[in-house]
């Protein structure tokens, strides 16, 4: 009843009437449109008719209007027989090359199965190919056309003709060159591909299937959204944090058009399954147009994190046992039945990568996200080796220019070693401008494509510093320290001088751990540390393998034992997390070991100087009682001596000596009396020999036997002076 007070003006009604959209296609526009769209052959005769019928024009009014129309001495419909030929065999080249990899594929697919790679290589290079096909029909037609037409009496080439096939012959020439370039950037990357990427994506397709069929499994075995709700919203719906999940704790409250849009792709994913349904039973595959199935709900849940843990723990407790804690190979077998038996020993074998028995939900988990995360890499990788080598395509491209250049210059000149020895000092002189350019993406191309030492994702160690590489270009790589998250951009020419040890691509890792202890540890204390740390390592088989050694490294300065513990740890450290749950786990089992035993540390197991166990305390004896023990001990010292000897004759003289010399000292002089007189000289040259002939003294000079006897006897009488004087 209020329609009148409505308006009636529409939305941009402002009496202007309304345009037709600029670039909106007409009648005749649409009709060409679905024509050009319709198959490979009404577009490849669009593009050839028109200039075809051109050129038969020409021919035609050459033919019959004006016969003795000529350029530069031809017919002009022999010219433009020519050019017709020109025009259609580019099209007809384009046709074959298009069509050459199916031919391939279907007569060399007899031979052999693997041929699938060739006939890629060949689709890639179908605009060379045509060209090359090209510039040979149009080399082959030129001077039969222009020399042996039925209008021409003479078979003499003309100077234009002849000009003219030299630029036809370097135009065959640049597109062999070019050809050549593009096949061996082709090889490269489809060579590179196959033996970096082939492998990984297998493997990943693999662990896909099989964790699509115990997905599949665990669906029929539980229905969606009754007994793992809270897990199938968060697989199914990239929207799940603004849906209200019974159980699911989530951050702020969620908005009216967030379950508005969660509802719609659930409506969504249920009419698509109706037309896959029907899709399924036409062509018998259960993927086909089935958003539901089981191989796309996986795929689609590994595009998140969230949605991948969900997917590990809706799987894992469907399979495991009530009041059990791992997945063991027989509960798949006991719930997918014996007729699949071989297909449940192959999902836990991809289940179970450390080969311990059973997989726990933690192992579930980051075996998910394993795989999620080894698709994004393999992606990644990808992408920046394609990025690579679309670089060093660009780089061959102007080293092909530069070459098609020198190949129409000296086509054109008389003089050839003229012009090739002008180039070859251009090319001379510009090498000392490029030299380290050219250096650095060489080494960069062999470092890159040749040895590939890591790809993107891989936890790598350079220089004993730990980097994640982040990006892979032609020239430099960037990758991320894992201590400071700092990023780093290397060169690959300087990269490729340095030792990479690739920590993702190791199997499983060993480490060994130096510890000292004190020097009275006993071989049993040893054995005993080995016994518990196996002991240890079995009840931890998920982080370990059971092989263990501890060895004596070293006994340092004889005052410690030096213990090397080498410990297998279930993969490698490129999951930093979890390296590092395995290392405070085993170094706390240590401590506990080594206190359990004991095993002491270097100096300690005793009581400290001062504490009650070990006192401190002094002793005071007389001076005399001191300087006797002294002179025992040095003696004592002498006496340990190797070549010490034990002249009776000279303990006897001694007092002697000393007692004379007190008694001549008198009372004129108090301290020490060397008393020379009472020392026993001998003349140098009235010391009798028994053996001359081994006399290794020089005249007037005794040996040194002799004369380190009489220092012996000299200081002795200075010690017993002193003893006197004291």
């Amino acid at each position: 009843m209020f329609q009148r007070h409505k308006g009636r003006r529409r939305a941009g009604d402002d009496g202007v009437p309304i345009e037709e959209e600029e670039g909106a296609l007409t009648t005749m526009g649409r009709f060409y449109d679905k024509v050009l769209h319709f198959s490979i052959l009404t577009r490849y005769l669009l593009y050839i008719i028109p200039l075809a019928l051109c050129f038969l024009i020409v021919i035609l009014i050459g033919h019959y209007a004006t016969p003795k129309a000529t350029i530069g001495g031809v017919k002009i419909k022999w010219f433009f027989v020519w050019l017709e030929i020109v025009w259609c065999s580019l099209w007809v080249s384009k046709l074959f090359a298009k069509a050459l990899p199916t031919i391939f594929q279907a007569l060399v697919g007899v031979v052999s199965g693997g041929v699938k790679k060739y006939s890629l290589v060949l689709k890639a290079l179908e605009l060379p190919l045509s060209l090359v096909g090209w510039a040979v029909a149009s080399l082959c037609s030129f001077l039969p056309l222009m020399t042996k037409n039925p209008d021409v009496k003479s078979d003499k080439i003309l100077p234009w003709e002849d000009r003219f096939n030299k630029v036809l012959i370097s135009c065959l020439v640049s597109t062999l060159v070019l050809f050549a370039e593009k096949l061996l950037i082709q090889i490269v990357s489809v060579d590179y591909h196959r033996r970096q990427f082939a492998h990984r994506i297998k493997t990943n397709k693999n662990h896909v299937k099989f964790l699509s069929q115990l997905y599949e499994v665990s669906r029929n075995l539980f229905p969606e959204y009754t007994e793992f709700a809270e897990e199938d919203y968060l697989i199914h719906q990239g929207l799940a944090g603004g849906l209200n999940i019974p159980g699911l704790n989530q951050s702020g409250s969620a908005t009216p058009m967030r379950q508005f849009l969660g509802n719609i792709n659930m409506v969504q994913d249920k009419v698509a399954s109706a037309f896959g349904n029907i899709a399924q039973e036409v062509t018998g595959n259960k993927n086909v147009f089935n958003p539901n199935s089981a191989y796309a709900v996986v795929i689609d849940a590994l595009h998140k994190k969230t949605s991948s843990e969900a997917l590990a723990k809706r799987i894992w407790m469907s399979f495991v046992p009530e009041g059990h804690s791992a997945l063991a190979k027989q509960d798949l077998i006991d719930v997918m039945g014996m007729e699949l038996q071989q297909q449940a020993e192959e999902c836990f074998s991809s289940l179970d990568r450390d080969d311990n028995g059973d997989v726990s939900l933690d192992e579930m988990i980051l075996h998910v996200m394993h795989m999620r995360n080894e698709r994004f890499d393999v992606a990644k990788s990808m992408q920046d080796v394609d990025n690579a080598i679309s670089a060093l395509d660009n780089v061959l491209a102007f080293i092909v220019f530069v070459i098609v250049i020198l190949v129409f210059v000296v086509a054109q000149q008389s003089s050839v070693g003229t012009t090739i020895a002008g180039a070859g000092t251009v090319l001379i002189s510009l090498s000392f401008v490029f030299a380290v350019t050219a250096q650095e993406i060489l080494g960069s191309c062999i470092f890159l494509f040749v040895k590939h030492p890591y790809d993107v994702g891989d936890r790598v160690d350079v220089d004993d510093k730990r980097f994640v590489v982040e990006h892979i270009s032609l020239l430099y790589t960037i990758l991320k320290r894992v201590d400071n998250h700092k990023t780093t951009q290397i060169p690959n020419n300087v990269l490729n001088t340095k030792m990479i040890e690739n920590i993702t691509r190791s199997k499983l890792m060993k480490e060994q751990i130096v510890v000292s202890v004190h020097f009275d540890t006993t071989f049993e204390d040893i054995q005993k540390l080995k016994h518990e740390l196996s002991l240890f390592v079995q009840e931890n088989s998920r982080d370990f393998m059971p092989e263990l050694d501890v060895e004596v490294a070293g006994i340092a300065k004889l005052d410690q034992l030096d213990l090397r513990i080498e410990i297998k740890h279930r993969g490698n450290w490129a999951n930093e997390t979890l390296t590092l749950q395995r290392r405070n786990k085993f170094f706390c089992a240590l401590v506990v070991i080594l206190r359990k035993i004991p095993i002491y540390a270097p100096g300690a197991g005793d009581p400290a100087v001062g504490e009650q166990g070990k006192p401190m305390y002094t002793v005071a004896v007389s001076d005399e009682l001191a300087r006797e023990e002294m002179k025992k001990a040095a003696a004592a010292k002498t006496a340990k001596r190797w070549d010490h000897e034990d002249d009776d004759d000279d303990d006897d003289d001694e007092p002697n000596h000393g007692s004379k010399d007190m008694s001549s000292s008198g009372s004129t002089a108090v301290g020490l009396d060397l008393n020379l007189s009472g020392h026993r000289a001998r003349s140098p040259f009235n010391d009798p020999r028994p053996d001359t002939a081994h006399d290794n003294t020089t005249l007037g000079r005794r040996s040194t036997d002799s004369r380190r006897g009489d220092i012996e006897e000299y200081r002795a009488t200075i010690f017993t002076n002193l003893l006197g004087s004291k």
